[in-house]
């Protein structure tokens, strides 16, 4: 089995090289267009909000790697920040309006539709969070 790997800069401006990987490792994986969209948003909504809200637990800053594992597919995420179990946050429900809607909010709530399982666990000073996709 391959598994390949990314290390990035808990920086937005590593988003765009995050999804050029992604997209570069479709072929090799067998990925259907749902399956590569599917990781894609997933890993845009982690990621960015590991960028966005996570504290590192270190004055370092925080490093994010992820892994795409072919069979069973999955993806993995790893930081070193501080630990958050995205595993049971509960997804937010929709505004009750239009009027009452506010930009973001809505990640988890995407990542538990388009994944078919969500593991995490937090050892050794790294979070790790595994999305399985059907």
């Amino acid at each position: 089995m391959t598994i390949r790997a990314l290390h990035l800069r808990a920086e937005l401006a590593e988003m765009p090289r995050l999804a050029d990987w992604v997209a570069a490792q479709a072929p090799g994986l067998g990925l259907t267009e749902r399956q590569l969209y599917a990781i894609q948003l997933c890993l845009e909504e982690v990621v960015a909000n590991l960028v966005m809200h996570a504290r590192p637990a270190t004055a370092r800053g925080i490093s994010v790697t992820v892994r795409i594992e072919p069979a069973p597919l999955r993806v993995t995420v790893e930081d070193d920040a501080l630990p958050f179990d995205l595993t049971v946050a509960a997804p937010a429900g929709p505004p009750p309006s239009l009027e009452a809607a506010t930009p973001g909010g809505l990640g988890l709530g995407l990542v538990t539709a388009y994944t078919t399982a969500r593991e995490y666990r937090a050892e050794a000073g790294r979070n790790r969070l595994v999305l399985h996709f059907g």
